[in-house]
């Protein structure tokens, strides 16, 4: 008997000591966008990963925890198109891409044209990154290597965040 494949069996679990064993998931073939209905959703997410497996075990993960996954880019140039396209609650940017451009540039051309701001999750964690960042007004930062729970856990932050933040400059 051949032991079927599990996406996310490579990727660090964070649980903590106390937490409940992780859920049972459904291969990401299994799990589609659209189960999650924007109304029904907690957050409208844009994907922006240039590492194909890793893009479908966060879109399989936030889809599991009942956001709404509107596309996945692997490019500046589609992350673009897309945030301009499905206008996302949030995009969880990684800052290498496939192409000439990077996240970093992205986020700047997305929040230039459509107000709408990044979770930036990267392994580029050195000062300049982040420097160059601080202009994008990044919802926050999640380092690579992280676990499901973890990333999880950051983009309802950086949602909340984005939705507090919005609550405040309406009351001016």
């Amino acid at each position: 008997m051949q032991a079927q494949k599990n996406p996310t069996a490579s990727r660090p679990q964070t649980l903590a000591a106390n937490s409940e064993a992780p859920r049972e998931r459904r291969p990401p073939s299994e799990v589609s966008s659209s189960e999650v209905s924007s109304s029904e959703a907690k957050g409208r997410v844009l994907i922006v990963e240039d590492d194909v497996l890793l893009s479908t075990v966060v879109e399989d993960a936030l889809t599991y925890e009942g956001y709404a996954v509107v596309g996945t880019a692997r490019s500046a140039e589609e992350a673009i198109s897309m945030a301009v396209a499905h206008g996302p609650d949030l995009v969880l940017m990684d800052v290498r891409l496939l192409g000439n451009s990077d996240g970093i540039a992205a986020a700047e051309e997305i929040l230039e044209r459509t107000g709408i701001r990044c979770l930036i999750a990267t392994g580029q964690t050195d000062a300049g990154t982040k420097e160059r960042a601080i202009l994008v007004q990044p919802l926050g930062w999640l380092p690579k290597p992280y676990g499901d729970q973890e990333m999880v856990q950051a983009v309802a932050a950086a949602l909340r965040y984005k939705s507090t933040s919005r609550d405040r400059s309406s009351d001016n």
